[in-house]
């Protein structure tokens, strides 16, 4: 009975450390996970990602009505080609103010740059200038990497009529941001083109902007303007100058109604169309590239889509004037101590999604795919609170805290994981000792009987390429013996008739010249033209049959079955020899021919066990190949064509065979014989070994030469033939062969 009681006192002990483990694990891990996100996100790291869940947002977010107190006058392709030129004549300009102000509009925004004259129109337009008094031009105060600072109309800025058109540009090259005002090189304040229209319009309604007590804040109408600070949001220390506001976009492109300049210059604007709105005149072709990229900018499938940038001067303008009239929300950000604490609240609830659910045999145990569903919950939950609030206007960080979701989650389950691989670890332990003797001298055992397996595994593979080879080669010879055989009674026949026509015909001419008195002239030599015919024709068959005759006998020579014996062979002086036999054997059939044989024999190759005989042969047959391409080439080169032929000798190791290097060695030898012919085509280089193939003209040739030095190479020596070749340049065949037949 005490011992029950112990016992349930031990495991009540255990229960309790374990829980009080959990709690001190959790206060290190979610702490740490916090801190090293908040470390992150202030250097930058985490900003595009907040940046795109920003904009994220802005696509899910429904689209407002479109807002109808603005009014776009866009330059398009079509306007351009109607014009003729760009930038468009001071003359067109003018032209459309003019009708533009016909239409008795609250304010103009000119959002073109016009700090030189384009003539035509020069005085025209500064006449619509200086009696324009809610035109506003532009000018670029900021230069950046694209352009420098712009200078305004001279004319509208005497009047105090210029407005900036300067957008501050995020990391991702994205317009989330405008200006309200920023100062340019002389410290001047600048109003921004937005601000300025929206001014304009607002004195109509009685309402101005008003600078509050703080000389902060900005009042207009029903909302209140704060400067953006360089760490509002999701930024990281990001340019603040000037005074920036957030831009609140009402959509994507389309969300305010657009006229083209044709249309205003053809009068085809209904009359009061531009009544009391704003006129933003700008550019909408896409070859001059006046685009932006926004928040609705996709940027996952295919090109972005940008915004042109006077849409966007038309959304900061709707959007000071939404906020001062009905009281439309800016776009607003948490304080930074609110969202260190939002992080860490959820850097907590992911430490307690994977808290050990109970203790089995003092193993703290968790299910994966629990922890796993409760975190996608969590995620999803959390994603929805961040889309809710933006609804509400309110841009709170939503990748942090899923970062330090997922990441608490995952360091404590696998602390879990690891503390339970530190139990089962000592467990093992002492089984382990145990075993250690007996899985050594098993392991070194297996590993003697891999070896052995691997080393006759390559010796059945290698036999059974010979096999195969070989039984392919004997039912090849058979075949090629029997029709061999066959062909060479008939055409002992034909060969033998064939040189006694030759001669009866020549009996016939001989009788004929004798009894020519009794024939008729012209009867005479028709026959005499038969019978020289008939001689020629019977030559022919004669020739042909002597090449059938050839042909025969090198089938013949391919199916010999039977094989000289292998014994040691100074392999210099067999190479040296086989070039003898096949120079003046080529010399024997043409008497100018001619070329200069290089060799560079090593001393160290020594004597190989080879058969003699066959391997010389092999060596002939492709010096042979090697002199007919020299031959070949030598006839359509030009006089100072120097045919030659070099044969080269060396060793190589074993581990230098296998990956086809070179260098000494001991168990390989390797022969190269190159030629400076004509070479060989790239879609031949896989039939030169075919027997019968070949690319000499008919009669100069069987095409079994390569296929002998093959079979006998690769078949009976088991070796290997490598081919390097140019067309018009070289070929050389590079033989590698074992010191002694059964090395390999």
């Amino acid at each position: 009975m005490r011992g029950l009681i112990q016992l349930a006192r031990e495991m009540r002990k255990n229960t309790e450390m374990a829980k009080s483990d959990r709690w001190r694990r959790l206060l290190v891990v979610a702490p740490a996970v916090v801190v090293g996100l908040l470390l992150m996100r202030g250097t930058g790291l985490l900003q595009v990602w907040e940046l795109s869940a920003l904009d994220l947002c802005f696509r899910l977010r429904p689209v407002e009505r479109v807002d109808p107190r603005i009014v776009i006058v866009g330059i398009s392709e079509e306007d351009l080609r109607a014009v003729g030129q760009w930038p468009i004549p001071d003359a067109v300009l003018a032209d459309v103010l003019a009708k533009v102000k016909v239409q008795q509009p609250r304010a103009i925004g000119l959002d073109i740059y016009r700090d030189l004259p384009v003539d035509p129109g020069r005085q025209q337009l500064r006449e619509v200038f200086l009696s324009t008094p809610n035109l506003i031009g532009i000018q670029k105060v900021v230069g950046d990497i694209h352009k420098g600072s712009i200078a305004p109309p001279p004319d509208l800025e005497k009047l105090g009529q210029v407005s900036a058109n300067d957008f501050p540009w995020d990391a991702d090259g994205k317009i989330r941001r405008a200006f309200l005002y920023l100062d340019d090189a002389e410290q001047n304040i600048v109003f921004s083109l937005g601000f300025r229209l929206a001014q304009i319009y607002l004195e109509e309604e009685g309402i101005s902007p008003r600078m509050k007590d703080d000389q902060i804040h900005i009042e207009l109408g029903k909302a209140t303007f704060a400067p953006f600070a360089h760490n509002d949001g999701g930024y990281a220390g990001a340019e603040d100058s000037g005074y920036q506001m957030m831009i609140n976009y009402r959509g994507p492109m389309g969300s305010f109604p657009v006229v083209s300049l044709t249309d205003v210059r053809s009068g085809k604007v209904p009359p009061g169309f531009m009544r009391d709105r704003i006129v933003i005149i700008g550019s909408v072709a896409k070859s001059l590239k006046d685009f932006l990229l926004v928040p609705y900018s996709m940027e996952l499938v295919g090109i972005p889509e940008p915004m042109t940038g006077v849409e966007v001067h038309a959304h900061v303008t709707s959007q000071i004037i939404s906020a001062a009239l009905e009281g439309r929300p800016l776009l607003k950000t948490w304080p930074d101590l609110l969202e260190w604490l939002w992080i860490c609240i959820w850097a907590f609830v992911g430490g307690m999604m994977s808290f050990p659910r109970q203790q089995n045999d003092d193993l703290p145990t968790i299910s994966l795919p629990q922890t796993a569903v409760l975190t996608a919950i969590a995620a999803s939950f959390l994603c929805f609170c961040a889309y809710i609030a933006f609804l509400l206007t309110w841009w709170i960080p939503s990748v942090p805290p899923l970062l330090a979701l997922t990441t608490a989650s995952i360091i404590t389950t696998g602390y879990t994981l690891w503390e339970n691989l530190k139990l089962s670890h000592k467990e093992l332990e002492n089984y382990a000792r145990t075993l250690e003797f007996k899985v050594e001298e098993r392991t070194r055992k297996l590993k003697q009987k891999n070896e052995q397996l691997i080393k006759a595994l390559q010796k059945l593979k290698t036999a059974q390429k010979q096999i195969i080879a070989q039984e392919k080669l004997a039912s090849l010879g058979s075949l090629a013996a029997g029709i061999a055989h066959e062909i060479r009674n008939p055409l002992n026949f034909v060969n033998n008739f064939a040189g006694i026509s030759v001669e009866l015909s020549e009996e016939i001419m001989a009788e004929i010249a004798v009894q020519s008195d009794k024939l008729d002239p012209d009867t005479l030599d028709y026959i005499n033209e038969i019978l020289v015919d008939l001689k020629d024709s019977v030559a022919d068959i004669k020739n042909h049959g002597l090449r059938i005759e050839t042909i025969v006998q090198g089938m013949l020579a391919l199916t010999q079955n039977e094989r000289g014996e292998a014994a040691p062979v100074n392999l210099n002086a067999l190479l040296e020899e086989a070039i003898q036999l096949a120079y003046q054997g080529q010399r024997a059939k043409d008497g100018t021919f001619n070329i200069t044989i290089e060799t560079v024999w090593d001393s160290g190759v020594g004597d190989c066990y080879l058969v003699p005989q066959d391997i010389s042969r092999a060596f002939v047959n492709i010096i042979n190949n090697a002199c007919d391409a020299l031959r070949a080439k030598r006839k359509s080169a030009p006089e100072q064509f120097t045919p030659i032929l070099s044969v080269q000798t060396g060793r190589l190791s074993s581990e230098q065979d296998e990956g086809g290097g070179g260098g000494e060695g001991k168990d390989t030898v390797v022969i190269r014989i190159r030629d400076n012919g004509e070479g060989i085509p790239p879609d031949i280089l896989d039939k030169i070994y075919n027997p019968f193939f070949t690319t000499r003209p008919p009669g100069e040739g069987t095409g079994l030469g390569l296929s002998i030095a093959y079979d006998i190479i690769v078949g009976q020596h088991r070796g290997e033939i490598k081919v390097d070749t140019a067309v018009g340049t070289h070929a050389e065949f590079t033989i590698i062969l074992p010191s002694r037949m059964d090395a390999r």
